[in-house]
């Protein structure tokens, strides 16, 4: 039996999930997290796509221009079904950033790079939105800023934006095909392995629907986002404890 699954009907078969998903779990508190979570997620999702996008175009390929990547517009990189799942299932992905290694001096070498690119970006964003988290606080505490509705809303969207950011690099590094931590390290595996690797990117959409499923990225990244962004935020908590 020739088994073939196409992205439109991955597609429908992730948005039957996320609707009974949602159907069953819907609350005002996941509505309103939702929301909070939607700007840091679509700029995570753009600057992890368009880092990938300038880096190829660094080195000389020029696909990602002819595709129209090389901007930070969010319509350009949002890719549905990863929007969704990061969202409701808590990892997901953009549109991915067409390439075209033949036009680099080491192809392999700087397709890792490329791929790299991504989840370094989302890291560093983090840390930015962690920083300005810091802000924030450093001006209610030394109270420069009164507590108001708008600035708790403003705090909250600030620390989605700094899990997202974490959950999203961290997931992209898993090294299951198509994502980006398939291609780095694949540049460091030798002979069958390498072979292996190749084999499964021809399953890549499978392996998504099932990592999906079994919430398998959520269980093993859960534990390492939280404790990454409470390590983060306390440090800046305790930075500003000693400022104030």
């Amino acid at each position: 039996m020739n088994f073939k699954l196409d992205m439109k009907s991955m597609l429908i078969i992730i948005i039957i999930i996320l609707l009974v998903r949602g159907l069953v779990s819907l609350d005002r508190e996941t509505f309103m997290t939702t929301l909070y979570t939607l700007p840091g997620l679509v700029l995570a999702i753009t600057v992890h796509e368009y880092s990938h996008a300038r880096t190829s175009d660094k080195y000389g390929d020029p696909t990602p221009e002819r595709e129209g990547r090389l901007t930070l517009n969010p319509l350009a990189h949002l890719d549905p079904v990863g929007t969704i799942c990061l969202l409701f299932a808590g990892f997901g992905w953009g549109k991915p950033v067409k390439i075209d290694p033949t036009y680099y001096r080491n192809p392999a070498k700087e397709s890792m790079k490329v791929a790299l690119a991504g989840p370094v970006s989302n890291f560093i964003l983090a840390v930015i939105m962690t920083l300005l988290y810091g802000v924030v606080l450093f001006l209610v505490e030394s109270g420069i800023v009164e507590i108001t509705k708008t600035l708790q809303i403003l705090a909250t969207i600030i620390l989605c934006s700094v899990f997202v950011n974490i959950s999203l690099g961290l997931f992209n590094l898993l090294p299951f095909p198509p994502l980006d931590g398939s291609k780095i390290f694949g540049y460091f595996l030798k002979g069958k392995a390498k072979e292996v690797l190749y084999t499964l990117e021809h399953y890549s959409q499978i392996i998504i629907i099932v990592l999906f499923i079994t919430e398998i990225p959520s269980i093993i990244l859960r534990p390492l986002v939280n404790g990454l962004a409470t390590l983060m935020m306390g440090v800046v908590e305790k930075i500003v404890a000693l400022l104030v």
